[in-house]
């Protein structure tokens, strides 16, 4: 995902990573990928990874997963099992993202949506 940060940006996608280790952890993992185009949240209490069902309990760590949230709170897709090495997963979650429901834009006096820079 970092390589492709860019093309979630102009899909208009925000990228968050989440995990169950300390922020220090986060820092070193990071840095060990000369940083990240995103943010990686701590889930120190597990809370988040347990609601969305990913933690294992037992040992105290969240499977590797990807969900895509729309902008209104819901889940569209998920793969509670993500392999990053995976390039039919990656392929099925690119899909689902394109498909995702995009914010609606405010109209204009004139009916239209505003336009993007650039746009005509």
């Amino acid at each position: 995902m970092r390589g492709d940060h860019e093309q979630f940006v102009k899909g208009e996608t925000q990228v968050l990573a989440l995990s169950v280790d300390h922020i220090w952890a986060h820092k070193a993992y990071a840095k060990s990928l000369g940083d990240l185009p995103f943010p990686l949240l701590a889930d120190w209490d597990k809370a988040v990874a347990r609601r969305y069902g990913v933690l294992n309990e037992e040992r105290g760590v969240a499977q590797r997963s990807l969900f895509l949230i729309d902008y209104r709170g819901y889940i569209r897709w998920r793969n509670p099992h993500y392999d990053w090495r995976s390039q039919e997963q990656y392929a099925a979650m690119t899909e689902a993202m394109l498909a995702l429901p995009m914010i609606p834009r405010a109209k204009t006096a004139s009916g239209n949506s505003p336009r993007k820079d650039g746009e005509k």
